[in-house]
């Protein structure tokens, strides 16, 4: 019995000093999703996100994920509690995962999220370098550019931007002309450097993608990416095969799209083998 536990010893001691580019620190998620049910403009109605933020959120609990936090329908007030929170709770050893699925838009090349209230806009560069600076690594899952309702929104009326910065909340207004004639779909990230993040849209920059055909059932994106991020491999593994069964399942309709890179490998669910030397 001794030499089977000094045999398993030594057997851990060389896994983890064979995986130098492999993610052993926690993993940390938190899920953000808005169906607009109490916004006030009807049109801002979705069939899905809040089903896909559930199929998501109790896949993770089932992976080696350390925490999973889900809001739902967070307004604007919610959203920053919920997301300061969330990047407060991390570590310099963490791995941030986060999600949100809901309505995006692109302004002039930026990419918003658009909070329950329908009123209140977040930018997205912000919280990535929330997360880039808290955290090890962060790990950005983009749900959010299902289609625009609002191209026929009152051109005089108006959103407010909220920047979440650390102790920070930078506010401006945009008016529903430049959301009406807003690009399609959303935007590359223009301050995404270094290999401190990875950010993984449902569709590539431009192109909206598909809400679902059945109410409660899950997006197309949503329900694919369950089913690869509940299998022993890397994170890569899970965005390229991801990307490659929407794209076939929507016909080539919608073709999921990352950008950025982490210097690790990143295991959710567990390493499929063990290394071979």
């Amino acid at each position: 019995m001794t030499g089977w536990r000094t045999l398993a010893l030594l057997l851990s001691a060389w896994v983890l000093c064979a995986l130098p580019n492999t993610a052993l620190a926690e993993t940390r998620a938190l899920i953000i999703a808005s169906d607009y049910t109490e916004a006030r403009d009807r049109r801002l109605l979705l069939a899905n996100p809040v089903a896909d933020a559930r199929m998501i959120e109790a896949t993770l609990r089932r992976t080696s994920v350390e925490d999973v936090q889900l809001v739902i329908e967070p307004d604007m007030a919610r959203w920053e509690e919920a997301f300061e929170s969330f990047a407060n709770s991390l570590s310099g050893d963490d791995i941030a995962l986060f999600y949100f699925a809901g309505h995006g838009f692109q302004i002039d090349g930026a990419n918003y999220f658009l909070a329950s209230d329908g009123r209140s806009l977040i930018a997205l560069d912000p919280l990535v370098r929330r997360l880039t600076g808290n955290a090890r690594g962060a790990v950005v899952i983009v749900d959010a550019c299902r289609n625009n309702p609002l191209v026929d929104a009152e051109a005089s009326a108006q959103m407010q931007i909220v920047a979440i910065e650390g102790e920070t909340r930078a506010l401006e207004t945009v008016t529903m002309d430049d959301l009406v004639f807003a690009r399609q779909g959303l935007a590359q990230l223009s301050n995404l450097r270094g290999l401190s993040a990875v950010v993984f849209f449902s569709t590539e920059p431009g192109n909206v993608a598909e809400d679902g055909a059945t109410p409660g059932k899950g997006s197309p994106f949503a329900k694919e990416f369950v089913r690869q991020i509940k299998r022993r491999q890397s994170l890569d593994e899970t965005f390229r095969k991801t990307a490659v069964e929407v794209n076939r399942r929507t016909d080539g309709r919608q073709s999921p799209w990352r950008q950025g890179d982490l210097p690790f490998d990143v295991f959710i669910a567990g390493m499929r083998t063990l290394p071979i030397p």
